[in-house]
């Protein structure tokens, strides 16, 4: 069947399921990852961009976006505002906002300033969303809960999800016409040393653990489903060493955290239809497996900002297509930012379909396994190709430079959320991958070597 067929085909399923269901039709944005820099622009203070001055100031300069050394500036998150606004659907139901507003270069600035920045963020979300409600989650760069953040962003809130955010930093909406619920968590409390027993916040992070369970359990009795939101989920990062320091601090969920967050998505997730994170900066997913068989998913959507630790890669939005009766994901539109185009432009693009892009009759546990299952096939570059290119949101990747060891440590960060588990995939990838492509056994072995040795 050629492409064209198959992407038609995949249409015409869709469309019978559809007919065959009462499905409601919705969509929701998920932004994340902004990363906004307010002195982006402001030679003079030394911050943003501030370790590639000179002979690049050109890419920046009057508010240009055109260098992925830099966080966002405010005409990239005004672009990235008016896009959402261009697109906006008739029937868009709600926004996910997951956190990390502000850029990392910020951290000596006061809180008052923080909080400013936020609300000029705050401020041009509400008017491109001026019918809709936003679900902000909080990153490790931003503002801790506090009475001010509250008095920003009632506006969006219910009374009850602002008592829970205003002391832990995460609640929860029930959706009054139909069975879903969104729970949003603030990860800041499982991560690094704000996890740790002896910090004076633990109880927080011990609050959520109870809150979140009750929230579950109330679900399965009243038959809801959930979409769970946060800044970071459970799983590692395919650069970092599961579980380190380093990863943990730079707020990646503490190892006990991870594991646990793991037990609770395995005990729920005949309620749980979705889990939506940011933190990565990269366009990836998750795969959560219970007794071998795959159990829930977690989509990940790539950064507003270019920059990211260790990484970088092209802005992007994503706009979902949602049951909004059952909260069932069918698809989503991926856009993005081309920032090193010469044209001196913000010009936002359709970068790709999912279901079309990958071939998917659905967006399930199952069929992103089989995904999975496609994307580790070594001697298939398609498929693994298209994933690569995706992560880093259309910048330029040469696959032939992700040999055989390469490739299966992405697999292992798709499908082994739990750090341990991880760790064990590429410690043996030689005999996993024995059958697929012996000829690159010896690299294979070398990659799981040096994997070990900076862990």
């Amino acid at each position: 069947m050629s492409p064209s067929n198959f992407a038609l085909y995949i249409h015409i399923t869709s469309l019978l399921w559809l007919s065959l269901t009462d499905a409601k039709i919705g969509y929701f944005w998920h932004i994340t990852d902004l990363h906004y820099d307010p002195f982006h622009n402001s030679p003079e203070f030394h911050r943003g961009c501030r370790h590639n001055r000179g002979n690049s100031e050109h890419n920046h300069r009057n508010g240009r976006h055109r260098d992925h050394t830099c966080d966002s500036s405010w005409s990239l998150i005004q672009s990235a505002a008016a896009l959402m606004a261009e697109r906006h659907p008739d029937t868009l139901e709600f926004v996910l906002w997951t956190g990390d507003i502000l850029s990392s270069s910020l951290e000596h600035v006061s809180d008052e300033f923080k909080l400013e920045a936020v609300r000029n963020v705050t401020d041009i979300l509400s008017r491109t969303f001026s019918s809709q409600f936003v679900f902000p989650a909080l990153g490790h760069n931003d503002p801790p809960p506090s009475r001010k953040l509250v008095d920003m962003w009632m506006q969006w809130l219910p009374t009850e999800a602002l008592q829970t955010f205003e002391t832990g930093g995460y609640y929860t909406i029930e959706q009054s016409h139909s069975k879903l619920c969104i729970v949003v968590l603030n990860s800041v409390l499982w991560a690094g040393g704000a996890a740790r027993n002896d910090n004076p916040h633990h109880h927080r992070a011990r609050a959520q653990w109870e809150w979140l369970e009750k929230v579950l359990s109330k679900a399965r009795r009243k038959k809801e489903m959930v979409y769970l939101v946060a800044h970071a989920g459970p799983g590692v990062e395919e650069r970092h060493n599961a579980g380190s320091s380093s990863a943990a601090g730079g707020g990646e969920l503490t190892p006990n955290a991870n594991g646990r967050l793991l037990h609770v998505i395995r005990t729920y997730s005949d309620v749980i239809a979705g889990q939506f994170y940011g933190h990565r900066h990269a366009d990836t997913f998750r795969l959560i497996y219970s007794d071998g068989q795959p159990v829930s998913w977690a989509l990940l959507a790539p950064s507003v900002t270019p920059r990211g630790a260790g990484s970088i890669s092209n802005p992007g939005l994503r706009l979902y297509k949602f049951d909004s009766n059952s909260g069932k994901v069918l698809d989503y539109t991926q856009y993005y930012l081309d920032v090193t185009n010469n044209r001196g432009e913000l010009h936002w693009s359709i970068e790709y379909n999912l279901t079309q892009y990958y071939g998917l009759r659905e967006v399930s546990a199952t069929s992103l396994d089989a995904l999975a299952e496609r994307i580790r096939n070594y001697h298939d570059r398609g498929i693994f190709a298209k994933y690569l290119t995706a992560l880093r949101v259309r910048l330029s990747t040469d696959v032939s430079d992700c040999d055989a060891a390469c490739v299966y440590v992405h697999y292992c960060a798709i499908t082994r959320a739990d750090y341990n588990d991880f760790r064990m995939c590429v410690r043996n990838p030689a005999s996993a991958l024995a059958s697929r492509a012996p000829h690159n056994s010896a690299a294979i072995i070398l990659y799981a070597i040096l994997i070990l040795i900076s862990s």
